[in-house]
């Protein structure tokens, strides 16, 4: 009888081992599948143009508000660029608006962040150009 109670008692580990995983296995994957559902920000690999990664150049993500921003030293701007555009920077051309964003439309667009990030620097958004 000791053997068979023995056996039987090996099994109920191995079972009890096997839900164990089972449980960690499902929870990980559910944890990581709700994480990505709540992730809003930038999902592709984001490269700029060489033209631009040989000036001086700072880049932020804003995730919440999906924009990504540009401050250009060398010709003391910032740039605000739609995060749904970025996949598109190496082949297009983009354009901007004449006058610079207020200080509250610049909140509004790129949150305290970008505003922190642009600091006094003129801040302009980004547009695909008409003109290819």
């Amino acid at each position: 009888m000791d053997h068979s109670e023995s056996k039987t008692k090996d099994c109920g580990y191995l079972y009890l081992t096997i839900t164990a995983l089972l449980i960690a296995v499902f929870s990980a994957g559910l944890t990581l599948l709700i994480a990505s559902y709540m992730y809003h920000g930038s999902y592709e690999p984001f490269e700029l143009p060489s033209q631009v990664t040989n000036s001086n150049v700072k880049r932020m993500i804003v995730g919440h508000k999906k924009v990504i921003l540009f401050k250009i030293e060398a010709k003391n701007r910032c740039y605000i660029l739609p995060s749904t555009m970025s996949k598109d920077i190496a082949f297009s051309k983009f354009s901007f608006i004449n006058s610079p964003l207020t200080r509250e439309l610049l909140l509004d667009v790129a949150d305290n962040e970008g505003a922190e990030f642009c600091g006094t620097t003129p801040a302009y958004v980004l547009e695909k150009s008409s003109k290819q």
